[in-house]
């Protein structure tokens, strides 16, 4: 099991930002069997936020409209050690903690993550396993 800790002061721009958002974005469901292989989206209902593996490891709000801080570029908490920006061995570490294909993954945790936070948490952990993802409380 992996676990990703990120700085609670980054990811509050995060939640807030899904917790004020008038809409959430649509969640993949899967993709058709056949030609041509359209993506099934779903409704997502709950303010979420995004997990992904590309460029780092890190969360996004899922918000509608995005929250873009550059170009086509959303805001980002990246997890420790997992900031192509910041962090010499990034990739590895990425790969390490989360394997190497990229993803994303639509979690409905924008409000408890924000929990956390207002209850002091200075940092926010997610835990990586197989085929489970849990936010997790920091002790």
């Amino acid at each position: 099991m992996s676990k990703l800790i990120f700085n609670a002061a980054d990811l509050l721009r995060v939640v807030d930002h899904s917790l004020a958002a008038p809409k959430q974005s649509e969640r993949l469901d899967h993709y058709e069997q056949s030609p041509p292989y359209r993506a099934i989206t779903k409704p997502v209902e709950a303010p979420s936020v995004l997990l992904v593996h590309d460029q780092g490891v890190y969360l996004m709000s899922n918000g509608w409209p995005r929250d873009i801080v550059k170009d086509q570029t959303s805001f980002v908490a990246y997890a420790q050690g997992c900031n192509p920006d910041h962090d010499r061995d990034w990739y590895d570490t990425a790969r390490d903690l989360v394997g190497g294909d990229d993803f994303g993954e639509c979690l409905p945790w924008a409000a408890e993550i924000k929990a956390q936070i207002d209850a002091g948490a200075q940092e926010i952990a997610i835990e990586i396993g197989g085929e489970s993802i849990a936010l997790v409380e920091r002790s």
